[in-house]
């Protein structure tokens, strides 16, 4: 059954979106028509830049806080599927992408959606400029056996002081 469900809506959504555009077209016009589909793919564009920002501000800031950013993530995926949705020319996809815009219908969307996937968060923060040293914290300890190492002193014989030396 679902194996059926996809390639319909792949081969029915442009008949369909082609029938919109006739229906409409017949309506307003070819210019209010064409100005319709450029003005939903503007606002598509600018509702993904706007609301994009704000997710990822929203993701970073629960992040910082130490709290789970797996419902702003999801969140914003829908958005992005909602902004997709308006800027693809059509006017099903603009209804359907303004439908995904509103909040209750992504907040049910998504709580549909939490209890049929699984998001996975880590928690690495993020690092900005300069360089990271990767020093250990305590003593370097390097496992040798007796026949790797030999202690060599110096001193006697005008040499510099005691060292540790590797010899193979």
């Amino acid at each position: 059954m679902r194996s059926v469900i996809i390639p319909l809506i792949i081969l029915g959504l442009p008949i369909a979106e082609i029938a919109g555009f006739v229906v409409v077209g017949r309506e307003l016009g070819l210019a209010m028509t064409l100005l319709l589909v450029l003005l939903s793919g503007v606002a598509g564009v600018l509702l993904l830049r706007i609301q994009g920002l704000g997710t990822l501000r929203r993701v970073q800031e629960a992040a910082r806080a130490g709290k789970d950013p797996g419902p702003d993530v999801l969140g914003g995926a829908l958005i992005f599927v909602a902004a997709i949705l308006l800027i693809v020319p059509g006017f099903i996809t603009d209804i359907a992408g303004l439908i995904l815009f509103l909040p209750p219908v992504r907040r049910a969307i998504a709580s549909f959606l939490q209890t049929r996937l699984t998001i996975l968060t880590t928690g690495s923060g993020f690092y900005y400029g300069g360089t990271r040293s990767h020093r250990p914290h305590g003593p370097t300890t390097i496992d040798l056996d007796s026949d790797e190492f030999s202690r060599k002193n110096g001193g006697e014989d005008g040499s510099s002081p005691p060292s540790n030396r590797i010899s193979r």
